[in-house]
Order: C-alpha cells, then structure tokens, then sequence
C-alpha cells in the first residue's frame, strides 16, 4: 500500500509513537525507497515519532524522511509520562535536541486536537521541559526558542510542501507571528495566542 502511494505520487505521513512500530514504518520506507528513483520528492512523513533513538534517527536520516513533532505533548502528558514511562525510556521521548541535532527535517505541530492549536505552546514547552505540573521532563532535552521556532516555519512549509507560499518573512509570503518572540517572556507565551497574517 505505502509503495503504490508513492507511485501514485503521494506524500505518506504515518503515525508512530512507540520505538517498536517508528521501526517498522522505517522498514516500510526504506523498502519503497529501495525500490523507487524519487523516493525524496515525496517528502514522506513520520508523525509523532516520540520515542526516537539514536539507533532509528540515524536511519530515519539515511531515508531523508521528516518528523513531525508535537512539542507541547511535554506540558500536556509529561506527567503521564513521568509516572508511566521506564526511565531508561523517558530520555527518548520527544527528544527534542537529540531531533535537532540529527541533521533531519522536523516539523513542529500541535497534535490539534488533541492539544490546543497554539504553537507558543510548543515552543514554551521545548525550551522548559516544563509539565502542567511544573516537573522537568528530560530537561536535557530542551532547545532554544530559535531552533523551535524552525520547527513551526520554515521546516513545517517545506514538510507540508508549502515552502513557496509561507515558512520565512520574505516578501509574499504569510507570517504567522504577531508578537515579538525574541522578546516575549516564557511566561507569558502559555497565556499568547498567534494569527495569520499577510
């Protein structure tokens, strides 16, 4: 099926948040990549990808494919997480730096709705570590507001292959921030909310 949506010129994006199933999508991609020519012009999709190891980032990166990740799932599930997830797991879960620094694409998303459609949200939640109840969560883990603002832009775009139309402040384009990120306190994202603008 994931072959001849390929082949049909469809961009796959599939689901996968425990370790076992993100390697069996990753076998499933790299199947059809050994079997197809433009296996990157899909820009092909793992959503979630929450509990990504060194092991399976380093094959997801020989594959080219993007992750799409919900850093707010910190603040909203991180309590769960804390109290239900082996603590050699929990480094892996939603590894936010590990992601960044893999050398792949990673698009932020809300997981809406799930979450709350705010992607201040996220980025409060990357750079804290923070959960609903103040807990750190792998505060290891953590990027700065810069890197996961790329997240929501620019690597969303191209993820969604939107880079054309929206993902930078160039002229043209839509810009979806209507406050001053740089200088907006952590704080005070929880409580901001963004619009789309043109």
């Amino acid at each position: 099926m994931l072959l001849e949506a390929h082949r049909k010129g469809f961009q796959v994006a599939i689901h996968a948040v425990q370790e076992k199933l993100i390697e069996a999508v990753v076998s499933s991609y790299e199947y059809v990549k050994s079997q197809t020519t433009d296996f990157a012009s899909r820009r092909h999709r793992i959503e979630h990808c929450a509990e990504g190891t060194p092991h399976l980032l380093s094959r997801i990166k020989k594959l080219g494919v993007i992750v799409t990740t919900h850093p707010a799932s910190t603040y909203y599930s991180g309590d769960r997480y804390l109290a239900t997830v082996e603590p050699e797991v929990l480094p892996h879960v939603y590894n936010l730096k590990s992601l960044a620094e893999s050398g792949l694409v990673i698009a932020g998303a809300s997981d809406s709705p799930v979450f709350p459609a705010n992607p201040l949200m996220g980025i409060y939640s990357a750079v804290t570590r923070r959960t609903s109840s103040g807990q750190e969560m792998a505060p290891e883990q953590s990027v700065t507001a810069s890197r996961v603002l790329s997240f929501y832009t620019i690597n969303s775009a191209y993820a969604s292959h939107e880079d054309h139309i929206k993902g930078s402040i160039t002229p043209g384009k839509w810009q979806i921030w209507s406050c001053s990120l740089p200088t907006l306190p952590l704080l005070k994202m929880k409580k901001s909310k963004t619009s789309i603008l043109k």
